[in-house]
């Protein structure tokens, strides 16, 4: 995973689909979660200054396009607890080994009544769409599993949310660049 590469920096059609849902608003902190190289932290600072991103790859964040933008593991964030109105995650949580615990930290940090966004991979099979990553990373198609640690689905996201303050607003297909899923998730008040 340290070494995993970006297959795309940015996607102007999933930001557009995250602005949608979002909806950030000057003032407020909003949280990106596993941000790589910050580029949608950077597009984001245009409609509010409060919002930073957090990443585990620090050859991503050498290369980082803000200054907003910092070391940290998402599944222990070293971050006060209730102090973001909004956080997201743009196809980050199939790369992560415990994603019970990447949902408590989200959980924690934001505030009550606080949405959070999550962009994951519409896969028939688990690494299916990580075929051309695994190939170009490790010259592998088979190892497309070792990428995509999970096969996950609106239904498999509310089961893990379970034991949180969060719950399930709405669940979408989306196509930006690809077929994928949205969950709008929401902190209880």
């Amino acid at each position: 995973m340290g070494t995993y590469k970006m297959t795309h920096n940015f996607n102007s059609a999933l930001f557009r689909v995250l602005l949608k849902y979002l909806k950030p608003n000057r003032g407020e902190e909003i949280l990106d979660l596993g941000c790589s190289r910050g580029f949608y932290v950077r597009e984001l600072e245009n409609y509010t200054d409060g919002v930073i991103g957090v990443d585990i790859s620090e050859t991503s964040l050498k290369e980082a396009v803000t200054r907003k933008v910092a070391y940290g593991d998402i599944t222990n964030l070293e971050l006060e607890a209730s102090s973001f109105d909004k956080a997201y995650s743009l196809h980050t949580i199939e790369h992560i080994p415990n994603i019970r615990q990447f949902f408590s930290e989200m959980s924690r940090v934001l505030r009550p009544g606080g949405v959070a966004i999550i962009v994951y991979p519409w896969e028939p099979v688990r690494g299916f769409q990580a075929i051309l990553a695994a190939v170009r990373q490790y010259k592998n198609p088979f190892m497309a599993r070792k990428i995509h640690l999970h096969r996950l689905t609106p239904k498999r996201i509310q089961q893990l949310i379970e034991g949180t303050s969060l719950s399930h607003v709405e669940s979408k297909f989306t196509f930006a660049l690809g077929l994928q899923y949205l969950t709008v998730l929401s902190k209880k008040s």
